[in-house]
């Protein structure tokens, strides 16, 4: 081989072991690529939420001939209708957590813990989500409207603040408009909105925030509750 064709060749090998390497280097990237990746947002569930097949377990009365309600979606007002945890910083600004999500739709969370709760009342023999089963009778249909379901409070300090700093206090409010209907013919038997608040919450505490929203929803119950048990007499 002359000296020419060996620097044609070695050329053009390098060539080759460069081409080579820039492939391997692409199918590494793909692999990175449809590796799983692990988010950097915490998931939050209401307290006493629970799947779908255990609400009626876990949550009914022993009592058999209490009063069969037929819960529908709770309808949610537009800026709750997301994943994305809301805090509100004053009567016209929000937030949403980017960091905190809720670990399933909210209507479901809230229509479920509305359900166990209003379960565990006496005079309460079940409470069905939709979709209901087919062939299903009620003695009243409930209808919830949620127009407020968040944290208040000022903005969280920021990355530069005072470690040591205890974090600004907010409240927990909450507000939600029901109805209450006879299920045959949707004639409306009572319509009222309930009202929660709950002071002292550390507004960088998530965790303190769903708790308290939970617990809203059994104030919720009670309240409705009550209407049922009123109209029942009736």
């Amino acid at each position: 081989m002359t000296v020419s064709s060996a620097s044609v060749f070695l050329r053009r090998l390098g060539l080759g072991v460069l081409a080579m390497g820039l492939v391997g280097l692409a199918v590494a990237g793909c692999v990175r690529l449809l590796e799983p990746r692990t988010s950097d947002a915490t998931y939050h569930l209401l307290d006493g939420a629970s799947s779908p097949d255990t609400v009626s377990a876990e949550g009914s009365s022993p009592d058999t001939t209490g009063l069969r309600i037929g819960l529908r979606a709770p309808r949610l007002a537009s800026y709750l209708d997301e994943t994305r945890i809301v805090t509100r910083h004053d009567a016209n600004t929000i937030e949403f957590s980017e960091f905190h999500r809720w670990g399933e739709d909210l209507d479901q969370g809230i229509g479920r813990s509305v359900a166990r709760a209003l379960e565990a009342r006496p005079g309460v023999r079940s409470v069905e989500m939709v979709p209901w089963p087919r062939g299903a009778t009620f003695d009243y249909l409930l209808q919830l409207h949620v127009l407020r379901f968040e944290g208040v409070g000022p903005r969280p300090p920021g990355p530069d603040a005072d470690d040591q700093a205890s974090p600004p206090e907010g409240h927990v409010r909450t507000r939600v408009r029901w109805t209450i209907l006879d299920p045959a013919d949707e004639t409306i038997l009572a319509r009222d909105r309930t009202e929660h608040r709950t002071a002292d919450w550390p507004v960088t505490d998530y965790r303190a925030l769903t708790t308290r929203l939970g617990a809203s929803l059994g104030v919720l119950a009670d309240s409705i509750g009550a209407r049922l048990e009123a109209l029942d007499r009736r």
